[in-house]
């Protein structure tokens, strides 16, 4: 962007427009000579410099483009202080020498100030004059500089020239038929407050401006204008917008209307735009990122993804930022950066219109345009990092309504079972349901002829002559047992010989040295060494 004082633009019957630098041969002649300008006084101060470049105020140009140009320069300029020793020190210890001495009325007083600190610093009474102002701007040492083609720098003005007339707007309206994910990547990356539909094959995103917002227009502008690199990118672009104009008549709303067709070429840099450095190409932001990472130490059985296919409400367009799924369940979180009580109202109603969509808002509180009121919907609200438990225990009810409806639905009659030994989990599994289901189900609803043995079901006949053959054994080593139930068919040993009432006498952790044996009625479980 550039400074408002700076920013060029042309409003007529309610419309404004930015005054572009075209790409003529005066303009870029005009570029060249500035760049020229720049290089010319690598290693010299900046106000000569910017003296240099003010000629060219005189000679015609508006002062507006010669300066908007010589801004978008020095961002390819490296400044650093000249000083023997640092301005601030040099400063502080010369007050404090002069209060000391009292008024300090004539130059002789002076120099003897300065001579006197000087030799303190072991400087040149000329070195710490030199270091007194070395920091201010005017004083800056131009140390190096990366130039700019011509007309590279006058298509860098105009975009810089397009984000500060942004930077007033109350809204924009993008619409594109392609690359629209990149720039709603772009728009949620930013935490900007937004709303996006698609019509025709025509996507349209809308974004509340900065002067749409009471509180926080400084930072909320600077990270909207950031969004237009996304914006020129795209093959075919259209912007409408609100923008404020003060005039004589006090503020008015302009239309801003631009197009990819007749500005494009003027606004779009030669060179490709670096999207932000982030922690992880697949974050947007370093408080999504640590939740990510939290969550899944919570070992909690739900996945955790990151933007998930959009969802589409009619015409409107949503990506949330992460979805939750376990045993069939989904539930999207969307993390709110920038936002009003209207705008998470009006998001929750258009996701009611999503048929099973679960939807969790995490509301940032710093980032809070009004105030704090009941937002109906699951809204939470955060500062610094979004917070695990309240996240984890909206989890948590869904996952118990939804085992409280299977558990209503399922109906083990109606399920048949052929064979001796079952395995309830290939059972569940068929019934779409969890296995912790389908056998809470069991306990309570039995079938006849038949026990749960840990997640399988065992026929009584087939408990029965398991329990013949393990009475049978010569020996009661737990390795021969094991191995016996192993050729029967049970991959779950130590679940049958609790359902037959043995119990294990372990010796360490050895199958060959542990041995079997049968509970008595009164005394099951009672050995603090059997398990």
């Amino acid at each position: 962007m550039l400074p408002l004082d700076l920013l060029r633009a042309r409003s007529r019957r309610g419309q404004i427009q930015p005054i572009y630098a075209d790409l003529s041969q005066l303009n870029l002649d005009l570029c060249t000579r500035i760049i020229e300008a720049f290089q010319a006084n690598v290693d010299e101060k900046k106000g000569k410099l910017l003296r240099e470049i003010s000629r060219y105020e005189d000679a015609g140009f508006d002062y507006r483009l010669v300066r908007g140009l010589s801004t978008i320069l020095q961002r390819e300029c490296v400044f650093k202080i000249d000083a023997a020793v640092n301005p601030r020190l040099a400063r502080r210890l010369i007050f404090e020498e002069a209060a000391r001495r009292g008024p300090v009325i004539n130059d002789a007083s002076r120099r003897s100030v300065m001579n006197f600190v000087a030799t303190q610093l072991g400087v040149t009474a000329s070195e710490l004059e030199e270091s007194f102002q070395a920091d201010l701007d005017d004083e800056l040492l131009l140390r190096e500089f990366s130039p700019l083609i011509p007309v590279e720098l006058l298509k860098r003005y105009n975009f810089a020239l397009t984000q500060t007339l942004l930077f007033r707007s109350t809204f924009m309206e993008i619409r594109v038929s392609d690359s629209w994910k990149d720039i709603l990547r772009a728009v949620k990356f930013q935490g900007l407050i937004y709303s996006a539909e698609v019509e025709d094959g025509i996507f349209k995103i809308t974004v509340d401006g900065p002067h749409s917002i009471f509180k926080l227009t400084q930072r909320y502008g600077t990270r909207m204008a950031k969004i237009l690199p996304s914006i020129v990118q795209a093959p075919h672009w259209n912007i409408f917008g609100g923008i404020i104009r003060t005039g004589q008549f006090g503020k008015r709303i302009m239309q801003l209307r631009l197009s990819s067709e007749e500005v494009g070429e003027l606004i779009k840099p030669a060179e490709s735009r670096i999207p932000p450095k982030k922690l992880n190409d697949q974050f947007d932001s370093r408080v999504e990122y640590e939740f990510f990472k939290r969550f899944q130490t919570l070992n909690s059985g739900w996945t955790i993804a990151r933007e998930p296919t959009p969802l589409i409400a009619g015409r409107h367009v949503f990506i949330p930022d992460f979805i939750f799924e376990k045993n069939g369940m989904r539930v999207y979180m969307e993390i709110a950066g920038f936002w009003t009580e209207k705008y998470l109202a009006t998001k929750l109603k258009k996701l009611q219109q999503l048929p099973n969509v679960d939807l969790i808002i995490v509301a940032d509180e710093k980032h809070a345009c009004e105030r704090l009121k009941r937002i109906r919907g699951e809204v939470i609200f955060y500062k610094r990092k979004v917070p695990l438990r309240p996240v984890w225990r909206l989890l948590k009810q869904r996952e118990e309504e939804l085992l409280n409806q299977q558990m209503t639905r399922l109906d083990p009659s109606h399920l048949h079972f052929k064979g001796d030994v079952i395995q309830l989990q290939a059972v569940a599994d068929r019934s779409n349901v969890p296995i912790g289901v389908l056998v809470g189900k069991m306990k309570v609803n039995k079938v006849e002829g038949y026990r749960i043995v840990g997640n399988l079901l065992v026929s009584d006949g087939k408990l029965k002559q398991l329990g013949q053959k393990i009475a049978s054994l010569k020996s009661p080593l737990l390795s021969e047992v094991i191995n016996l139930l192993e050729q029967e068919g049970v991959d779950r040993p130590y679940d049958v010989l609790s359902a037959l009432d043995y119990g294990v006498k372990w010796s360490g952790l050895d199958l060959e040295k542990s041995s079997i044996f049968k509970r008595q009625p009164n005394k099951k479980n009672s050995d603090s060494s059997v398990a």
